[in-house]
């Protein structure tokens, strides 16, 4: 949260050292990745493929700057299609349940201010909502066959707004969680 307020500070001076330009507005989209196999480091299936490229298409318009991914296939590979259709840079952070390497990444490059995507986990969706202001969404994982919920975090005043909607197919029945 401390790590928030500072971003969101920085963004407030910005915007007033910079008082004759546009304020800067930050639009994060959250993702889980999409269906994926069995196995420690899965690859997506191909309805996972499918979903990522209905993602995609759901988000090239919305002018998406910089994407996260986790070191795991399955993140990667959802991004895969914005980030080869779209030309959008990608970083990697180290997943963690705190979200705590996410949050460093992101400040490290600076996208605060931006409009960026995280794709991540069942495990780390909550947290990661948490983290970026949205103090009352409930805790616990987001159910092993659930790939279609798309989370905008956007800020109006520096108060967290979250929007939950969905994307492609209806999820159904996939191995594993996270």
């Amino acid at each position: 949260m401390k790590y928030l307020l500072i971003c969101l500070a920085t963004i407030s001076l910005q915007n007033t050292v910079f008082a004759q330009q546009e304020p800067a507005v930050t639009k994060i989209f959250v993702v889980r990745h999409a269906e994926k196999e069995s196995g420690k480091d899965p690859v997506l299936t191909p309805a996972g493929n499918t979903r990522a490229g209905d993602l995609m298409r759901v988000l090239q318009n919305e002018g998406v700057q910089k994407i996260y991914v986790s070191q795991y296939k399955r993140t990667q590979q959802t991004a895969d299609s914005m980030r080869i259709q779209l030309k959008i840079n990608t970083v990697q952070y180290l997943a963690d349940t705190l979200c705590d390497n996410l949050l460093n990444a992101i400040m490290e490059n600076a996208d605060f201010g931006k409009t960026i995507l995280i794709i991540a986990h069942s495990n780390t969706i909550p947290q990661i909502i948490r983290k970026f202001g949205v103090t009352d969404y409930p805790y616990g994982d987001i159910p092993d066959n659930e790939f279609d919920d798309l989370f905008v975090i956007t800020y109006k005043k520096e108060k967290a707004k979250l929007k939950k909607m969905k994307y492609g197919a209806k999820s159904g029945a996939s191995a594993g969680m996270q």
